[in-house]
């Protein structure tokens, strides 16, 4: 018969840490971390102002008259969402904030 003699064996009754502590710990840290950097992404200035993005958007299409011009996302990018109006017709122009560009354009008929 053997006894337990802790000055023997001294890890014996040490609990070993459980492998999903830690991929909780490494999952909250890499949450945390996407949270920052979208928080940043979302609130970092634009370099293209409205009225920026309104010409962009009128020269794109050729001429008309931009009637306003809100902040969205096309993917994951942030543009101007300019609506223009020129024959008729309804010109969506979304200008990214960042560099002026046009990243795409939708035509709808004015009725």
């Amino acid at each position: 018969m053997s006894s337990y003699d802790p000055q023997r064996n001294p890890n014996k009754d040490a609990v070993a840490p459980s492998k999903r502590k830690g991929k909780t710990k490494l999952i909250i840290i890499l949450l945390a971390v996407v949270l920052v950097a979208i928080t940043t992404f979302m609130l970092w200035p634009s370099n293209i102002s409205r009225q920026e993005a309104q010409n962009a958007a009128v020269s794109h299409v050729g001429g008309g008259t931009a009637n306003r011009a809100d902040f969205d996302f096309e993917g994951l990018q942030r543009v101007w969402s300019v609506e223009v109006f020129y024959n008729g017709l309804v010109h969506e122009v979304y200008v990214s904030r960042r560099t002026g560009n046009v990243v795409r354009m939708e035509v709808d008929r004015w009725d």
